[in-house]
């Protein structure tokens, strides 16, 4: 199976909170695409600037072909986020306004949310 990339227009409020972009589901968003390959995404991003401005950011997301994308956004959400940059640059970093989700990795981890001693530390 191959591995296929979707991408959404995020929806921003400049006058509200500046750098906040709300990850928008593909299916409501103003626009979103599927491709084949991340690269792809960049020349549809430098599209959406020409239309929508260049106060933009999306959000991404890879999946496997057959797998049902659309759950997986809505459960897990997109961990990349693109911004263009002044200069035409567009900025790739993980969505690190999002919550952390998942379980703890270790199962050492205390029920008080405290570490367990680590011998020689």
């Amino acid at each position: 199976m191959s591995q296929m990339w979707v991408m959404a227009l995020g929806d921003r409020d400049p006058h509200d909170l500046p750098n906040y972009v709300e990850d928008v589901h593909p299916l409501a968003a103003r626009a979103s695409v599927v491709v084949d390959d991340f690269a792809d995404l960049f020349p549809i991003f430098k599209g959406w600037r020409e239309v929508y401005g260049d106060d933009i950011a999306t959000y991404a997301m890879s999946f496997e072909e057959g797998e049902d994308w659309q759950s997986k956004w809505a459960e897990c959400g997109p961990p990349f986020r693109l911004d263009h940059i002044p200069g035409g640059w567009i900025q790739i970093r993980p969505d690190t306004d999002a919550a952390p989700k998942g379980r703890a990795p270790s199962a050492l981890g205390l029920a008080d949310g405290t570490a367990p001693a680590v011998e020689g530390a």
